[in-house]
């Protein structure tokens, strides 16, 4: 089999749409002539675009649908996104995100879909619109269990095969941020994965002291406030960056001389970039969301374990020596 078009859907959200990654690589690796097509939302399309080995984008909106469903612009949104999939004429679908809206889309390529088992799926209604499912371990690690949801539904194994995201970025260095710098991802869509501003604040200044300056990030208003909070207890030392795109992110995120940051996308972004990266785990599973790279990376913390500064700094250390030893 070499010329063949297959359908990702891994859609939301952006850590989840991070973790599967790898799958592009490993598929173009066993079917380098294929067409690999990926179902993404469209809050998160440069996320997948940053991998050479994604060929198209199918760009869905359910976020912004649901909200607008009896809208006629919407529904004739909904209905050409359906007519483009079911035109496509796919070999196969596999379905890496297991909701019922995803195995929807899957239904409406109306070629071979795969999806996870009714024992392992987040919606177990949604395993019924497959046309086959695959007992994939829901207690795998995301990276892991998307990687072995794709090689055992199309036929290969990735037993022997390194982890490999091969994500083409270029840095860039933002306006009144000086080189070395540290990226901190501060901010994260749970308040339970928050990991306290003194905290952070005494880190900021440990870097400062090694001449590192640090640069935030924030997607809200209420995400901005905390990084001005933490930022105006360091005067000096920490950059609060305007609101950016998520490519641009990806670039400043790429040229720093490090990443740390809680359980969120642009941490776990961070780590598929190749960029020495500590992950701080405070109220999700170590187990799962530790960080997965292919570079010199670290994961402190575990559910319920809130680090303190010194083990993050401990981390950062030995992460950037790692890289710079590698390098």
């Amino acid at each position: 089999m070499t010329s063949r078009k297959i359908l990702i859907i891994k859609s939301s959200s952006m850590g989840d749409i991070v973790h599967a990654l790898p799958v592009a690589c490993d598929i173009k690796k066993h079917f380098p002539d294929c067409e690999l097509s990926w179902v993404v939302e469209e809050s998160f399309t440069n996320i997948p675009r940053l991998s050479p080995f994604v060929d198209k984008l199918v760009v869905t909106a359910f976020r912004r649908w649901r909200k607008h469903i009896f809208s006629s612009s919407v529904r004739k949104e909904i209905l050409q996104v359906r007519k483009s999939l079911g035109q496509a004429h796919y070999d196969i679908v596999i379905d890496l995100q297991g909701l019922i809206r995803t195995a929807v889309v899957a239904r409406w390529t109306g070629t071979q879909s795969v999806g996870y088992s009714r024992e392992n799926i987040k919606e177990p209604i949604a395993a019924h619109f497959y046309s086959r499912t695959l007992d994939v371990s829901k207690r795998l690690p995301p990276v892991l269990r998307y990687r072995t949801m794709a090689a055992r539904a199309l036929g290969y194994s990735i037993e022997d095969e390194p982890l490999h995201y091969g994500l083409k970025v270029r840095a860039m260095l933002p306006n009144n941020v000086s080189v070395p710098y540290a990226a901190l991802a501060v901010n994260t869509s749970r308040a339970e994965k928050l990991w306290p501003a003194a905290r952070w604040t005494e880190v900021i200044r440990a870097l400062a002291a090694d001449g590192i300056m640090s640069v935030l990030f924030w997607g809200s208003a209420a995400e901005k406030q905390y990084c001005d909070q933490i930022a105006a207890s360091v005067p000096g030392k920490a950059v609060v960056l305007p609101k950016m795109s998520l490519k641009a992110l990806a670039e400043v995120i790429a040229g720093a001389h490090c990443l740390i940051g809680v359980d969120t996308g642009l941490t776990h972004l961070g780590a598929a970039l190749g960029v020495p990266s500590v992950g701080i785990i405070v109220g999700t599973s170590a187990e799962l969301f530790s960080l997965v790279s292919e570079a010199a990376c670290s994961t402190v913390g575990d559910n319920g374990v809130i680090p303190q500064p010194e083990e993050v700094l401990a981390a950062v250390h030995s992460v950037t020596e790692r890289s710079a030893r590698s390098s």
